[in-house]
């Protein structure tokens, strides 16, 4: 039994015996996989990214070889690399490519996605030359890695957010009747494309097969695992076979743009975000006072609309009176606003959560 904790990028990897357990803590999931299905203790030779998917769960299935640890016979760590598998929203991993802190994120790449598909032979074998015993030396040699590759990523970045920005969030009126593959053939076709070289990235090979490992299968558990709709959550596919993380990249970039999923930017916080349903425009994630930009944005929409509401105005048109009697005269008149201050509240409140209809408010406020 092993167990390496990288806490810059909240991943756990615990191994017990043949099993090997992922544990993303940020995303508060685990994978499951068999050492003995995959390479065990060698290093896997295909240096490609296998990706599965669901149009309909909106929904990607990425196998890739990623760097790992193990314990020898003599009971020492030695480098491997293991097949790593995990869904993801579809777009997920060029939308945190372009929104992550880039410093952070390339260790990840390093691990996971990027250590055969995007660092060259040279780097690999320097990092498998260090004494896997000895984090220190592994993550030094990551911050090199991350320190050289900083000006590549930076720039890709910025070319995905212009595609984005340009397909996606264009305003101009004379393209308001383009969908968004149509606008990228303008954008090809306009631009320095010298200046965009993450069009370049746009090789990959499609085979047809079943995203199950089905080797040494009989036909009768073939048949049952492709029945299996739970296991088999994505049955007989496509798979993108991709040999270079740019091409990952791009490959996302063009799903987003063919709309198998939404990417919109939050009307709030003004960050792009993924999601199912084209007509949300708020996103999930906390703002300020511990809520999400969806609940400040369903107040805002629902105080905009009391603004057009007679009851809510004949609300306002009350309490400005009782207000201005309080302070002219004072007294009784003081105390009623203080009273009507309070209830005015629970009602108003009562009404906006629907637990009383608009004529219910209005009769009240006329009787104040």
């Amino acid at each position: 039994m092993y167990t390496n904790i990288d806490n810059k990028q909240k991943i756990i990897i615990l191994s017990v015996d043949n099993l090997t357990y992922i544990i993303l803590l940020s995303q508060l999931s685990i994978v499951f996989i068999k050492n003995k299905d995959f390479f065990g203790g060698k290093m896997e030779t295909k240096n490609e990214i296998e990706l599965y998917m669901n149009e309909n769960l909106k929904e990607e299935q990425i196998r890739v070889p990623m760097l790992d640890f193990e314990m020898n016979e003599e009971g020492d760590y030695q480098y491997t690399t293991k097949v790593y598998e995990q869904p993801n929203k579809i777009g997920s991993i060029v939308l945190d490519f372009i929104q992550q802190e880039l410093k952070e994120m390339s260790c990840f790449i390093f691990r996971f996605y990027g250590f055969q598909t995007l660092l060259t032979e040279k780097e690999r074998k320097e990092i498998l030359a260090l004494n896997p015993n000895e984090n220190k030396e592994l993550n030094n040699k990551i911050d090199k890695l991350s320190n050289k590759y900083q000006k590549e990523f930076e720039s890709y970045k910025r070319q995905i957010i212009d595609i984005i920005e340009y397909c996606l969030f264009n305003e101009k009126k004379e393209l308001e009747d383009l969908n968004p593959l149509e606008k990228l053939h303008l954008f090809i076709n306009t631009k320095n494309i010298e200046e965009y070289p993450i069009l370049n990235h746009n090789e990959f090979r499609k085979v047809i097969k079943l995203n199950k490992s089905t080797f040494k299968m009989t036909e009768k558990e073939l048949i049952q695992t492709i029945k299996d709709k739970d296991s088999n959550r994505y049955g007989v596919q496509e798979i993108y076979e991709i040999d270079n993380f740019y091409n990952l990249l791009f490959l996302e970039l063009y799903f987003i743009l063919q709309e198998k999923t939404y990417l919109k930017k939050c009307k709030n916080c003004g960050k792009y975000f993924l999601t199912t349903n084209s007509a949300v425009i708020y996103c999930d994630n906390r703002f300020e006072d511990n809520k999400t930009c969806r609940e400040i944005g369903a107040s805002k929409v629902f105080t905009k609309n009391l603004e057009k509401d007679e009851a809510y105005n004949l609300y306002r048109k009350v309490y400005k009176k009782k207000q201005a009697l309080a302070k002219s005269k004072g007294g009784s008149f003081e105390i009623e606003y203080n009273r009507f201050k309070h209830q005015g509240k629970d009602k108003k409140n009562a009404y906006k959560l629907k637990e009383i209809t608009k004529e219910e408010f209005v009769k009240w406020l006329n009787n104040q």
